[in-house]
């Protein structure tokens, strides 16, 4: 097998007792095309640009891939075999990236980058306490939308039930939680939006999400909703959500996530989203706060390893939502 992801020696030894286990960056470019034909597994993190289209095209033994990241749109399954399996790392990264989306929420919420921004800038004007009251949102009582509920939407669902606010959930499946009311398809999707104060949206890229959120979706919501995104830019349509927020102040966007440009976040974006007063945005750091305690890695190690011992791995990616 190869990794590419930073495996620690100890994961790699015991990764070791069940293949001879390559590390990507140790192999000279010049012995890749020999190495790589041989390969039955890859422990990726993103995917590796070295790996071209030439060369997966002869990586005809190739059998398994598992993502250290939750999620899969790096992969370039069009090349792929049908008999290879991928898996996601979906569950690893739920609790610290769901603690981050609350952090966008609250901020936004309450008003806080625009307060330290005026405080600091020094063009704060003083106002009667009622009136800075009224550019606080007060969250108990409120509506929240989360758009994908896996381990995540769970996260962020259960600080909103401590709130006091009311759940509803966008999933393909049923979800079968207390207090928790799940919406599915075009029409649950436009309720959950118009219904909502507070939205999450925590959905990986797929065919069926690609830019799910445009012009029609975001008229929907309400004029002083506030969307969170955590998940993928791309759920997004960069163009119709610009215009929404240059329309619409009262409207508040808040992302750690970027649109991609030949594979890599854009920042700054195509479009000047931190020059608007409605936006806030950090530089896709709740991923790497998370990876930073070890989980994600030791999850992605521990699935190979089921694989390699013969029983069946977790998170089997549906390829069909990807090609």
């Amino acid at each position: 097998m190869i990794a590419t992801s930073p495996a620690t020696e100890e994961q790699l030894r015991r990764l070791s007792r069940f293949a001879q286990v390559y590390e990507l960056i140790k192999i000279p470019e010049r012995d890749l095309d020999a190495v790589l034909p041989t390969m039955e597994l890859m422990l990726l993190h993103s995917w590796p640009s070295i790996i071209t289209e030439d060369r997966v095209g002869k990586m005809k033994n190739l059998r398994f891939i598992q993502s250290a990241l939750a999620g899969v749109n790096h992969i370039p399954f069009h090349l792929l075999d049908d008999d290879v399996t991928v898996c996601s790392n979906a569950g690893a990264y739920s609790d610290e990236v769901g603690e981050y989306a609350w952090a966008l929420a609250l901020a936004a919420a309450k008003n806080v980058v625009r307060f330290d921004s005026a405080l600091r800038s020094r063009t704060w004007v003083d106002k009667p306490p009622l009136e800075i009251g009224k550019e606080v949102m007060i969250l108990k009582g409120k509506v929240v939308g989360i758009l994908g509920y896996g381990g995540i939407g769970r996260s962020i669902a259960r600080v909103a039930r401590t709130l006091g606010m009311r759940v509803l959930a966008f999933s393909r499946k049923p979800v079968r939680e207390k207090d928790v009311r799940s919406f599915h398809g075009k029409g649950g999707l436009d309720r959950l939006l118009s219904s909502s104060d507070l939205i999450f949206s925590t959905l990986p890229l797929s065919k069926s999400t690609d830019r799910l959120i445009g012009s029609e979706e975001l008229s929907m919501m309400k004029s002083n909703a506030i969307l969170v995104n955590i998940g993928r830019a791309e759920v997004m349509d960069q163009a119709s959500l610009y215009d929404h927020l240059t329309k619409n102040l009262g409207f508040v966007y808040a992302t750690d996530v970027w649109w991609l440009k030949n594979g890599k976040e854009e920042l700054p974006p195509a479009y000047p989203f931190p020059s608007l007063p409605n936006f806030i945005g950090t530089p896709h750091a709740s991923g790497p706060s998370a990876a930073l305690t070890g989980k994600p890695m030791e999850m992605a190690v521990a699935n190979t390893l089921r694989f390699l011992k013969g029983q069946k791995p977790k998170n089997i990616v549906i390829r069909s939502e990807y090609l």
